[in-house]
């Protein structure tokens, strides 16, 4: 009995290491087989036709990616114009992901969606390459054979159309829903006639997943989320600096102050500012010029020419019916040009807690900037003094005492003017002018010139402002985004 268990074991150990070693050599025939070149080919509407070598573990995705890839770099290495370059990199990227056909050398014939593979990771969109495979691309019509799905998705697009598309592969391909939108559950299809002169509007529950027909434009529905990160920026001399959060268009100036602690004993609410935030159409025009350039390498350079043309249309329309002189037109543009980069909310912030008035019922938007400056004991003297610059504010004092503070006039010091801190209101000064915390006193230079030349230096100095503060709204309207 012994024996013959010794047998069986001999035969088993046997058995066992020759299924071993066949399964060894299998594998060393099927590794050396899947490094032989195989030959593929590729046609029809593709960025270069003709035969590759492949091997066998190439999946089809991985070979048009390599032929695509060695292409750029072939193109990079002869061109070095940017423009040419963006041009060179579209038309090579201008091929189909969908619809390609597969055609193997036993005849079967695969029908591939390379975009559902990439978005799905599902292998059966993306095989294996074979021997002496066919690779033919269709033609990428997708101005006349295209869905264009937009609303509550993450991702508004235009996508190449197969016979057989659903709702559920538009969704796909715009990324899915958006989740930030609630009741989302229908979709509204815009379905035109071949002439494109009428139009059927067919509204389709999402969950009934309908069969999609070419040029359809589909719409997925939702309701409005007016949930957002109001705020409005509170700096300077409150006892909670920084970001408030809002409600929308219904918070009101005390509210704000309140959730940023109040102001603090150096506060000077009689200088303090609300400063509205970018206008809202400003931002929409440039949201809506995001949307249309987004594959332009070069939309900062478009956001910014329209921007500045938006707001040179701006200053063109308050001219156009204007009744005022060349000298009136340069300060008009001054005043036209602060309205723009600074607009300020008409608030008294001493009286926000008074009952008696509607400071402190005014309302904020989201951008809005509210700035609570410290008490200044300071007079800014400037011009046509020996010492200009900050000194000490003393009760009582007139600007003569300041003047004298400053070194005294200078030789063709002209007019005193005196600046209110608060309003910046000019006033000629006088004897008697009460001066106050915060107060500029400008001396002026006497120059002799003639009008022309005034109205010369005006436009120049017009001009320059302009274009400055131009720029100054196109950055801080790109920064908001």
């Amino acid at each position: 009995m012994n024996k013959y268990y010794y047998v069986l074991s001999i035969i088993f150990f046997y058995s066992l290491m020759l299924g071993q070693a066949e399964e060894n050599l299998w594998k060393t025939n099927t590794e050396n087989s899947l490094m032989t070149p195989i030959s593929v080919t590729i046609g029809g509407d593709f960025i270069v036709n003709g035969t590759f070598t492949a091997f066998p573990i190439q999946r089809v995705d991985h070979l048009i990616t390599e032929v695509l890839q060695k292409a750029k770099e072939a193109s990079a290495g002869m061109m070095n114009q940017k423009l040419i370059m963006m041009s060179i990199k579209k038309e090579l990227e201008d091929y189909s992901l969908r619809n390609i056909k597969l055609m193997r050398a036993n005849g079967e014939i695969k029908i591939l969606d390379l975009l559902k593979f990439r978005l799905t990771g599902d292998f059966t969109y993306n095989p294996y390459l074979l021997n002496d495979d066919v690779i033919i691309f269709p033609e990428n019509n997708i101005e006349n054979n295209f869905i264009d799905i937009s609303g509550a998705v993450n991702n508004p697009t235009k996508f190449y159309f197969v016979e057989g598309d659903r709702l559920s592969d538009a969704i796909l391909f715009a990324r899915g829903i958006d989740e930030s939108y609630s009741k989302v559950e229908e979709a509204e299809i815009s379905r035109l006639s071949d002439k494109g002169e009428q139009e059927e509007l067919i509204r389709v529950k999402i969950e009934d997943n309908p069969v999609l027909q070419r040029g359809d434009r589909v719409r997925i529905l939702f309701d409005e989320n007016y949930k957002d990160d109001f705020k409005v920026l509170v700096v300077g001399e409150v006892h909670k600096p920084g970001y408030i959060y809002i409600t929308r268009s219904n918070s009101t100036l005390k509210e704000v102050i309140d959730k940023a602690g109040g102001f603090t004993a150096k506060a000077d609410t009689k200088r303090s500012e609300l400063i509205k935030g970018t206008d809202k159409n400003q931002l929409m025009t440039i949201e809506a010029i995001k949307e249309k350039y987004k594959n332009n390498e070069d939309l900062s350079s478009i956001i910014l020419s329209n921007s500045l043309n938006e707001i040179n249309y701006e200053k063109m329309k308050m001219a156009r019916m204007a009744d005022i002189s060349v000298d009136d037109t340069a300060y008009f543009s001054i005043d036209n040009m602060l309205r723009i980069l600074n607009a300020v909310g008409l608030v008294d912030f001493s009286k926000i807690y008074s009952d008696s008035t509607e400071d402190g019922n005014f309302v904020v938007e989201d951008g809005d900037i509210i700035v609570v400056p410290s008490k200044q004991n300071l007079v800014y003297v400037f011009g046509q003094v020996l010492k200009p610059g900050y000194t000490q504010y003393v009760d009582g004092k007139n600007y003569e005492y300041y003047i004298s503070q400053s070194g005294g006039l200078g030789e063709v010091s002209d007019d005193i003017w005196i600046i209110r801190g608060g309003t910046r209101e000019w006033t000629e000064a006088e004897e008697e002018s009460v001066i106050n915390p915060g107060d500029f006193i400008y001396i002026q230079k006497e120059v002799k010139q003639s009008s022309t030349e005034t109205a010369m230096f005006f436009n120049s100095l017009i001009s320059a402002i302009g274009t400055l503060a131009t720029l100054v709204v196109v950055v801080i309207n790109l920064a908001k985004l």
